[in-house]
């Protein structure tokens, strides 16, 4: 199976320099774990739960403080055409939960570690 068949989310998008306090409720509306942000020069990283996560550790005012300095910079991309296993094994092989869906050059959107599983439950639903 191929990543377009599984129907990437599309890409919800920020800038490096918004707040995290923008970015977690961009998080929380649309109900998903990452955001690609974008500046001039294209996809320059990705802010999760997770960046989220390690920024409230570090006690930082979310108000303030921006994605661009907690995002997991360079995304891992995988191309709309690819396998289903090129993305699983892209997420295992850096240790990420998301991945960034493209078409040639062009951002399509973003695979989730959640997408498979859901897939997973439709197609053997034994398991």
């Amino acid at each position: 199976m191929r990543i377009e068949e599984l129907k990437p989310r599309e890409a919800i998008t920020v800038e490096p320099s918004e707040s995290l306090l923008e970015a977690a409720k961009h998080l929380a509306d649309d109900d998903i774990g990452a955001l690609i942000v974008f500046s001039s020069r294209g996809p320059v990283g990705v802010f999760s739960e997770r960046d989220l996560a390690r920024a409230v550790a570090d006690e930082v005012d979310v108000t303030f403080a921006q994605v661009g300095d907690y995002m997991t910079e360079s995304p891992i991309t995988v191309d709309l055409r690819s396998g289903l296993g090129d993305a699983i094994a892209k997420m295992n092989d850096f240790g990420v939960r998301h991945v960034v869906v493209t078409d040639e050059n062009d951002v399509v959107g973003m695979v989730s570690m959640r997408d498979l599983v859901a897939l997973l439950g439709t197609v053997w639903p034994e398991l």
